[in-house]
């Protein structure tokens, strides 16, 4: 039997079908290989995301009210839009879609990239606080990885830039590193940066809820586990003693000058109704898209505007400070209401020559009439009758040298000098002419808006007067202890301070009258630099004649009505020259008191 060898062949249809059969063995083990070796770490983080995630849910941060319940800072629910770098597969096409569908400008594109560049990747880069519905619904149409939108809380100033000192404003965490609870929401947790936002934010923040949600690989959310869900809890209110009126009415006078600060305060409470600092700032504007540049520009204003000059500001009292020295002579029993002292505009002492303001001289004056022209040299014999021991104890009696208010950071102290502040702090023996010249609040001291408002209040109304700038629900209406001054002291100075805005009197122009309810007070100049020899030579005679800066402050100290005072207003004018602006800032702010009365 023949055995017979059949040939192996193939056809060409075999042929294709093997050829093809491995090439898709190859894709598909290459596949595998890009996925399981090459990606892994991304497509286990799209795996686990198509599961679930975590959701900080920020609570609405509480309101500041005025004193009649009106919003002065509160939150608005707005849709943000932001990126997750690590979540892009192409980040730079992100950017340009971006850039497109928002219309956004270069330098808008550049903040944003350095944003990205700054921080980790994992963290949200903000695009746009507050976004339209055309621009959510283009970008939702876009549909790109790392973009998210999302609604969210932002912080609104509905009177713009009134009381903006005392308000404060709220920024992101690259400026508050210290609030460990928000570390996993940056930068959408606000924090407090100053005024009340900042004294009050554990009060107002409230506390982050926690969600889970499901996601699809895209991270676009598909649900959400309800069951395991923390609720947020939304921050407390804070109700503050600012009247509005009362708040317009202030900065309005101030307004009219460069820069200066002003408060009101209710006597018999201690709520400040009003405080205003000029320039100011809108805190609204800094969650804007130029909101960086706007901060830049304000820090970088040698006028200050994010200085609270009624409580940070220290300013010579000038002729404010006479209140002082005119009660702790009358308490040492030194001086008689009736008495007279001889003011021929120039009074020597030893070998120095001291002036009055007034170079021809006021004449013979008493209390009253001294109090009413402001007489210098009747002041500095005063003082130097009273010994400076005696003039540092009335004032600090009546609020100078010390923190007054617990709700704003930054008070400033003040000085009010003795013998041992001048030899710890300038190394030198305290001279005759160191009283003297505290007379009539010059030389070292110094003092700040609100202080000088507090010694209004408490000298006027014989009360250990304290400000507050927050209302308690649960606080009842303070009960001042009394300031142990002799009544009879307290009518002698307050005749003299009503005859100042009297016929004859430094401030007659700025008389206030409502409805036979009628103010006193007290005007002051404080000296920035004298005149030199030199630009005395040079034909420059009066500080009108002096650049800006280097021109006096004026000021202004009144309270209303003359009987039974219920109210104190303090102003400070920066470089005006002489005090009737201030005292006509005064006298605004109290007609608006007294109408309200």
């Amino acid at each position: 039997m023949i055995d017979k060898q059949i040939p192996l062949t193939f056809d060409r249809r075999s042929a294709l079908f093997i050829t093809s059969g491995l090439i898709l063995t190859s894709v598909l083990i290459m596949r595998m290989l890009q996925m399981q070796v090459f990606q892994y770490s991304r497509y286990k983080r799209l795996s686990e995301n198509n599961a679930t995630r975590i959701r900080v849910n920020l609570p609405e941060r509480g309101k500041i009210l005025d004193a009649a319940g009106g919003s002065l800072a509160r939150d608005e629910s707005v849709y943000r839009i932001y990126i997750i770098p690590d979540e892009a597969t192409d980040l730079p096409a992100l950017l340009e879609t971006v850039r497109k569908e928002l219309s956004m400008r270069p330098r808008d594109m550049e903040r944003l990239e350095r944003r990205i560049q700054r921080q980790r990747g994992f963290q949200p880069a903000i695009v746009r606080e507050a976004a339209s519905w055309e621009q959510l619904a283009a970008l939702r149409t876009a549909g790109q990885e790392g973009l998210h939108i999302e609604r969210g809380w932002s912080r609104r100033y509905p009177g713009g830039q009134l009381a903006a000192h005392v308000i404060g404003h709220v920024g992101g965490l690259e400026s508050a590193r210290h609030d460990r609870r928000a570390a996993i929401t940056s930068p959408f947790f606000m924090v407090g940066q100053s005024g009340l936002e900042r004294t009050y934010n554990d009060v107002l923040a409230g506390t982050p809820g926690r969600a889970i949600v499901n996601v699809d690989a895209l991270g676009r959310i598909v649900g959400e586990d309800h069951s395991r869900e923390v609720l947020a809890i939304n921050g407390t209110d804070i109700r503050t003693t600012i009247s509005e009126p009362i708040q317009k009415a202030l900065e309005a006078g101030l307004e009219q000058h460069r820069a200066g600060c002003g408060i009101a305060i209710e006597i018999e409470t201690g709520n400040i109704l009003a405080m205003a600092s000029t320039p100011s700032f809108n805190p609204d504007v800094f969650r804007s898209d130029d909101g960086a540049e706007i901060m830049d520009e304000l820090r970088n204003n040698p006028l200050k505007p994010f200085m609270n000059k009624t409580i940070e500001g220290l300013y010579p009292p000038g002729s404010t400070f006479k209140i002082v020295v005119a009660l702790a002579a009358l308490e040492a029993g030194a001086i008689l209401p009736t008495e007279r002292i001889f003011c021929p505009g120039h009074w020597e002492y030893g070998r120095h020559l001291y002036h009055c303001w007034e170079r021809r001289g006021h004449g013979w004056v008493n209390l009253d009439v001294a109090m009413q022209k402001s007489c210098d040299i009747y002041f500095y014999q005063i003082a130097l009758r009273i010994g400076i021991d005696s003039i540092k104890n009335m004032a600090l009696r009546l609020g100078l040298m010390q923190r007054l208010l617990d709700e704003l950071p930054r008070e400033a102290i003040g000085v009010v000098p003795d013998r041992q502040w001048k030899q710890r702090h300038i190394g030198q023996s305290w001279l005759h002419g160191d009283t003297i010249i505290s007379g009539i609040g010059q030389g070292f001291i110094l003092a700040n808006c609100l202080q000088l408002c507090v010694m209004t209040a408490r000298a006027v109304s014989n009360k250990v007067v304290v400000p507050r700038l927050v209302i308690d629900p649960t606080d009842e209406k303070p009960n001042f202890e009394p300031l142990g001054l002799q009544p009879r002291n307290i009518r002698i100075l307050m005749t003299g301070l009503d005859k100042v805005l009297r016929e004859g009197g430094t401030a007659v122009w700025s008389a206030v009258n409502v409805n036979g309810a009628r103010m006193g007070g007290k005007t002051g100049t404080s000296q920035v630099r004298r005149i030199s020899a030199e630009e005395r030579a040079a034909g420059i005679r009066t500080n009108e004649q002096l650049p800006w800066h280097l021109r006096n402050h004026g000021l202004f100290v009144g309270y209303a009505p003359l009987t039974n005072p219920k109210y104190a207003v303090a102003s400070i004018m920066e470089h005006v020259g002489g005090s009737g602006p201030a005292a006509q800032t005064t006298a605004r702010v109290m007609r608006e008191l007294l109408k309200k009365s």
